[in-house]
């Protein structure tokens, strides 16, 4: 087995993982009585974890195997499943040492970043990024799905405020996470580039073409942050939909990043990442909005919603990857890695516990989520004239975005309008099987 398709069948099996676990765990919270105010600091935690742990995660990708710190650290991270299911059980305000052990499991996977995103550049060819982040993404896509739904059919077994379901569940997904770290042993690890050792000043120091990026990152992760963990307490406590829908609105999103991943790597590849992630970035800042127009009355929108999100998703997180690992550095990748991921957390900290102090007490025209929402939306549209900054890594040269935009969707003679409905015939056909 070659090494991207042990990074890929890794990938596959974190997304089965995850897909059973941190999916699930808002959904948990909140069958355990939990605040949005404690929704949203679950939903800070990781990026906390990622705050602490950038700086020696870097520092450990210079003086030791970046497979063994892999390996070493997510495998002790995710051990602290076991107390994290096993706490309803075990006390009376489970709520706190929740927060507690999920904060630990993310130290462990946090402090892996750098060492697994600078071996995997490392790995792949430079001019091959978009296809081999779009296969990742899909595979991630995939099998986050089927264990989103799995998920869902298997909660439905149990009643709904009770915590033995969720238990058996993450301990599934806890097997799983095992698998995933253990067969990044088999790695052949190239040769790092990087041994110096970096004054911590370095990390505070941005320079180069990715300190564009890294200001964009800032701004847009606040901005999709404020409101990302309230979707889930928007499905279940204001739409009141059943944990078995919530795991399929939650598939289609993924489903419909399967069917665009592949055609959005190959644009990538030809236009370059930049224009891609500018439409892409444009496309979540709608998805908010059209959020509000779902109600009891039309739970149905969510399947269009969804098949929109999951689109958009699509094109933004496979062009900012891919920027990130075009405009690093080769000789001090891990370390710009880290500087990235550090600068990008501290939003990720803020604005969920923000958002969720003010749908409990801020009242503007709106209130509660659907103002959250809102304001993440306008959020979301400022934050993107940074992308216009960025320096364009990997094309020749930058193509206008109109440009892009109608090769992407197929806005010309020949193409447009058959290729547009082969594609809704597609997604129907796929969800009235679903149905069925």
């Amino acid at each position: 087995m070659n090494n991207k398709r042990i990074l890929l069948t890794q990938s596959a099996l974190w997304a089965a993982y995850d897909g059973l676990t941190s999916a699930y765990l808002a959904a948990f919270a909140l069958a355990l009585g939990a605040s949005n105010e404690i929704i949203g600091l679950l939903g800070a935690l990781p990026w906390l974890a990622s705050i602490l742990t950038q700086i020696p995660g870097s520092e450990l990708s210079q003086h030791f195997r970046r497979k063994n710190v892999y390996v070493l650290f997510s495998l002790i991270g995710r051990l602290f499943w076991l107390p994290l299911l096993a706490a309803p059980f075990f006390f009376t305000k489970p709520l706190l040492f929740i927060v507690i052990f999920y904060l630990l499991i993310k130290f462990g996977e946090m402090i892996t970043d750098p060492a697994y995103t600078s071996m995997m550049a490392d790995i792949v060819p430079r001019e091959h990024f978009g296809d081999f982040t779009s296969q990742r993404y899909r595979l991630i896509a995939a099998f986050g799905t089927i264990t989103l739904v799995l998920g869902g059919l298997w909660l439905k077994q149990f009643p709904k405020e009770s915590p033995v379901g969720f238990a058996t569940m993450f301990a599934g997904g806890l097997f799983l996470a095992i698998l995933a770290t253990f067969i990044m042993m088999r790695v052949k690890e190239p040769t790092y580039k990087d041994h110096n050792h970096h004054a911590i000043k370095e990390f505070f120091t941005l320079d180069g073409p990715i300190k564009h990026l890294v200001f964009f990152g800032v701004a847009f992760n606040f901005a999709f942050m404020l409101a990302s963990p309230f979707f889930t307490v928007y499905m279940l406590k204001t739409l009141e939909i059943s944990y078995e829908y919530f795991g399929i609105a939650t598939a289609i999103a993924t489903l419909a990043q399967i069917m665009g991943s592949h055609y959005i790597g190959k644009l990538t590849d030809k236009y370059g990442d930049k224009p891609i992630a500018i439409w892409g970035h444009l496309g979540t800042a709608l998805i908010p909005l059209v959020w509000l127009a779902v109600t009891k009355q039309s739970l149905w929108l969510i399947i269009p919603v969804q098949i929109l999100s999951g689109i958009v998703w699509a094109a933004a997180d496979i062009s900012r990857f891919n920027l990130l690992l075009g405009l690093a550095d080769p000789k001090k990748r891990a370390m710009q890695v880290a500087e990235y991921n550090f600068y990008c957390a501290i939003p990720l900290i803020i604005a969920p516990i923000l958002g969720g102090w003010m749908t409990e007490n801020v009242v503007f025209i709106l209130a509660g989520i659907p103002l959250v929402f809102v304001i993440s939306s306008i959020l979301r549209f400022l934050s993107i004239l940074l992308l216009f900054k960025i320096q364009e890594p990997r094309a020749k040269h930058e193509y206008p975005l109109i440009y892009v935009f109608r090769e992407a969707m197929h806005f010309h003679p020949g193409r447009g309008i058959v290729h547009g409905i082969h594609v809704v015939k597609k997604i129907a056909a796929g969800l009235g099987l679903m149905e069925k």
